[in-house]
This record gives C-alpha cells, structure tokens and sequence, in this order.
C-alpha cells in the first residue's frame, strides 16, 4: 500500500517536472512499503538516501527552469527548497541513527511535503510558464 499515489491533482503541466515528481513519489513508496514490510538498516538508509539525492537533483532541475522563464518567485522557491532539504536532512538523520527505522513523523513530512509543494508552490511557476506561452 502507497504512502500516497499519483493523480491529476499533482499534474502541473510541466511533463519534465511532473516525470520528477513521479519518481520522487516512487522512491517515498519504496521506503514507504520497506517500512511495512519490516525492512530497517542498510536497505531503508541507502532508500533514504537515494530519496535526498533525487530531491536534490530534482530542486536543481526546477531552479534552472524558474529562472530559464524569468519566475518572478524564484527566490523565495529557492529558499524553500533549502528548508525542505535541511528538514529532510534531519530526518534521514534521525533514521540513520536509529539503524534504519523509520517514523510516523518522516512518512508525515514527506506526504505533506510532496502534496502541498506542488498543489501550492509548483503550481505557481507551471502557472506562469502557461501565461508566458499564451503571450508568445
């Protein structure tokens, strides 16, 4: 069972960074189903940490999109992105540290995060990529 699955309300109509998002969601259910399956150490701390890199990699993506279309809120997204990663980091670290058991708060911070960055703040540069479209 899925921590959360993909539906038309995550669709921003970026494909790149809906693919992203998409394979963020993937690895969240793969620590997700490992958890519930009884999996602690090596292979929920490596899952967590492919899961960091994926974000990181995925925040860069969207960062050189922002600013390839003159987002007007790419700073404050900017630095949302780095609470988010600073926050995560806590976590993974929280894990590590319990030999790879994860926690009711970890699955929480990570189901709000995705939903509510891209329904809230993603939507807000997909928004601005469509005007800009339009105006062309």
């Amino acid at each position: 069972m899925p921590i959360m699955t993909w539906d038309s309300s995550l669709d921003i109509g970026v494909d790149k960074m809906n693919d992203d998002h998409k394979e963020i969601l993937d690895c969240m259910n793969r620590i997700y189903d490992a958890h519930r399956a009884g999996q602690t150490g090596t292979v929920i701390t490596m899952l967590v940490s492919q899961l960091g890199q994926i974000c990181a990699r995925h925040f860069a993506i969207e960062e050189r999109y922002m600013k390839s279309i003159g987002f007007p809120g790419f700073e404050d997204h900017k630095t949302l992105h780095n609470k988010l990663l600073a926050k995560f980091s806590e976590h993974a670290a929280v894990i590590r540290g319990a030999g790879g058991v994860c926690n009711d708060a970890f699955f929480g911070f990570l189901k709000f995060w995705l939903a509510s960055h891209i329904k809230g703040i993603d939507i807000q540069y997909a928004r601005h990529a469509k005007a800009i479209a339009k105006a062309s």
